[in-house]
């Protein structure tokens, strides 16, 4: 690292860099304390370390084992008076309600100077890191200073927010400093880096006039005082302008979007298809009449008779629809149909600020209580665009890709529905077409069978068990296959402790994974589980232990955690499925240990208890179903696309067999490995927490995880047999995962 980062350096013209090796919070640097007039500054976001290894000298400043305060500490200590920095931190550091996080907060707003606090889009450490960051931009002064803080909500930064982050613009409209002149407003929303300096300038004259609902805009220290030293945007961003809307918050869709209406009249659209063959896409005209359930196709559109250059060209992430009542089909636009001109009678929303996703706001427009705010004018009901800005949009909790996920899975239950009752609608008027009446017989056979076949589907698919079967991971999955089809009350009930036995290990593999992908395994709850491992055997307390600690942290850093942050979160009455999964390791660990039923009236009371604590755990794990957990068998590089190609099997609902997939990915993989795939686009390694191997007993392939460690090999239980395996590979992995 020392060499990497000298040529870092170098790279950057700085020709004689000071870079040492040591551990910054654990060694004393009394001698560089108020020597530096500026730091800028990346500092790792996860880790904790305990008190008795962190420098005296920070401890002062900030008693907490939390690294991305310490670093914060370790900025103010280094600086001199006068001396500014820029540090990037985690939104947890913004908002977090522990003593910790409030003491520095206060620290750094009461004795020294906030200057400004600048948000980053979620994307910006994309494909390393998905956590929610900003800049906090601060002045040591020993005296105090703040009279309010400038905020700046940076919402697009020249690149996609995705793993591949690929250019949004020509490389001489990105950065900060623009080589070809200032940004157009439409190249504004692709890159906001050159307004965030040209009001960064203002922020002391102009900026103090704007409102919290603008992207940027300066907060007095009494208010943030009065929100206990909080420094996220999201705290003060419009207060005083949101609304309810059912039991969420919500948008004025003015305040976060464009709205243009459709300018070409019908009279300028040559709609004869021979004409319209081999026009350009600049000339093709989407007209309101053909706004329909799925988009027409872009070389069927008609082209417009004159070139005149028309105001705006439609792009993608649009919202279209007609202004139209009971026709309008709101509607996202794809890549194809950028540079379409938009037909009248046609409005267009373009999302200027990202509030929520476009896919959202399409499914909100079409909704009855959208509807319900539209004023509507003459005898045929249309709505205005000043209108259409006014109506308030709900809120939805969740990053952006998985409220595109979960709409797009809503609409493929939709159209699979539809589809259905298409069928049964065709097979039923088919009866009666002109035909014999044998075949008339026949053809009435034919849908009384299509219909009951369907009827007895959807029953199955209503039962409760039916999609935990079928979408959790193999061995839940299984588990629950067994309790399910389990014939004498024993059985189901031994059955039942063995999928609560399951679903808490693979909710701890999970964890697990997730925590060592983020660099988070230094959790105290996560150490304990490795001395136990060591010692002899991790028991499930251990497990949720485990679960209950990542899920906390990956909540107080704005992670999602693939939905494990939300699934752990304590509900109302501190109920919730880690209430379940501890009340659940209590009943399973009196009834294994010896204290469980006998008679037939005991074990009926018993699974009782068991099965409504276990639906309920499985109910509330569902992010599990968003997970897929893949074993590689085999790597491929593909030049073209730039990508790896992975050929393995895909470890999920109770299948029989493994089902063999592929996929593409960025990330080169180790062949003959465990991973998780998120729906984040995320690949995470799941060795040495789990691995797929064969059964010495019956020879098939399992799921096995690390249950204790000997002296040279590691002893693996399967995750739903209890079948055991030994490794020596795997206790390396664990020896020096725990050492590191």
């Amino acid at each position: 690292m020392l060499r990497i980062a000298s040529m870092n350096m170098l790279l950057h013209s700085i020709a004689n860099p000071d870079i040492r090796y040591l551990d910054s919070l654990s060694e004393g640097l009394a001698g560089e304390w108020g020597k530096y007039s500026l730091v800028l500054a990346n500092p790792p976001f996860a880790g904790s370390l305990n008190y008795d290894a962190t420098a005296a000298d920070l401890q002062a400043v900030v008693v907490t084992k939390k690294t991305e305060l310490l670093f914060l500490a370790l900025v103010l200590q280094l600086l001199k008076p006068g001396g500014r920095a820029a540090v990037i931190v985690p939104d947890g550091v913004l908002f977090g309600s522990t003593k910790a996080h409030k003491d520095l907060r206060r620290l750094l707003v009461e004795s020294h100077k906030v200057d400004a606090v600048v948000k980053l889009p979620g994307g910006a450490f994309k494909p390393y890191a998905g956590i929610a960051t900003a800049i906090l931009f601060f002045t040591r002064t020993d005296s105090g200073g703040t009279d309010s803080v400038w905020f700046y909500d940076v919402t697009a930064d020249g690149w996609s927010l995705d793993d591949r982050r690929a250019p949004l613009l020509a490389p001489g409209r990105l950065g900060p400093v623009p080589h070809e002149g200032e940004l157009s407003a439409a190249e504004h929303s692709k890159n906001n880096l050159p307004d965030v300096l040209r009001r960064w300038a203002q922020r002391n004259d102009s900026e103090r006039k704007r409102k919290p609902s603008e992207q940027s805009f300066r907060v007095s220290k009494a208010d943030i005082a009065a929100h206990e030293y909080e420094l996220s945007i999201n705290r003060y961003r419009g207060l005083h302008e949101v609304k309810k809307i059912a039991q969420g918050e919500g948008w004025r869709l003015g305040d976060f979007a464009e709205i243009y209406p459709g300018l070409i009249p019908a009279a300028e659209i040559d709609r004869t298809p021979s004409e319209s063959h081999g026009a350009g896409i600049g000339m093709r005209v989407l007209h309101p009449s053909l706004l329909a359930a799925k988009l027409p196709e872009t070389d069927s559109l008609p082209v417009r008779t004159n070139e005149k250059e028309p105001r705006y060209r439609l792009q993608r992430g649009d919202v279209v629809g007609r202004d139209l009542a009971e026709a309008r089909h709101w509607t996202v636009l794809p890549q194809e149909y950028e540079g379409v001109q938009a037909g009248q009678g046609l409005l267009v929303i373009r999302v200027t600020r990202e509030v929520v996703p476009p896919e959202y706001l399409a499914e909100y427009l079409s909704s009855p209580q959208a509807e319900q705010q539209f004023r509507r004018y003459g005898v045929i009901p249309r709505i205005r665009r000043r209108d259409l800005a006014e109506i308030l949009v709900p809120a939805c909790d969740g990053d952006f890709e998985s409220i595109r996920t979960a709409i797009s899975r809503l609409r493929e239950g939709v159209e699979e529905a539809s589809n259905i009752q298409l069928a049964l609608r065709r097979s039923k008027l088919s009866i009666f077409e002109t035909s014999s009446k044998n075949e008339r017989r026949i053809r009435l056979e034919q849908a009384a069978d299509l219909s009951s076949l369907t009827a007895q589907s959807l029953r199955k698919q209503s039962e409760p068990y039916r999609i935990f079967q079928e979408t959790y991971p193999y061995a839940t999955a299984r588990a629950v296959r067994k309790f399910k089809h389990s014939l004498t009350l024993p059985e189901k009930h031994e059955a039942a402790l063995q999928c609560i036995e399951s679903l808490i290990l693979s909710l701890g593999i999970v964890s697990l994974a997730l925590a060592t992908h983020r660099g988070r395994q230094n959790i105290p709850e996560i150490a304990k589980w490795a001395e136990s491992v060591s010692e002899g055997g991790a028991s499930l307390g251990h497990w949720v232990g485990v679960i209950r600690a990542v899920g906390a942290d990956a909540r107080e850093s704005s992670d999602t955690a693939a939905g494990l942050a939300e699934a752990t979160a304590s509900k109302k009455g501190g109920k919730g499925l880690m209430s379940d999964l501890s009340a659940l390791v209590s009943v399973r660990n009196k009834i294994r240990h010896g204290a469980g039923p006998r008679t037939r009236a005991e074990i009926e009371r018993s699974l009782d208890v068991l099965q409504e604590l276990m639906l309920r755990s499985l109910s509330a794990s569902t992010f599990l179903a968003g997970i897929r957990w893949v074993h590689a068998d085999r790597l491929s590089w593909l030049p073209d696309a730039g990508k790896y190609e992975v050929s393995g099997l895909a470890l999920m609902g109770d299948h029989p067999d493994f089902e063999p997939l592929e996929f593409e990915t960025m990330n080169p993989l180790a062949d003959n490995s465990l991973y998780m795939l998120t729906r984040q686009g995320e690949v995470i390694p799941m060795s040495p927490f789990c691995i797929l191997g064969d059964c010495p007993r019956c020879l098939a392939p399992e799921l096995y995880y690390p249950d204790k460690l000997g002296g040279s090999s590691a002893f693996l239980k399967s995750l739903d047999r209890g079948h055991e395996l030994e490794s020596d590979t795997i206790h390396f992995a664990l020896r020096k995962w725990i050492h590191g």
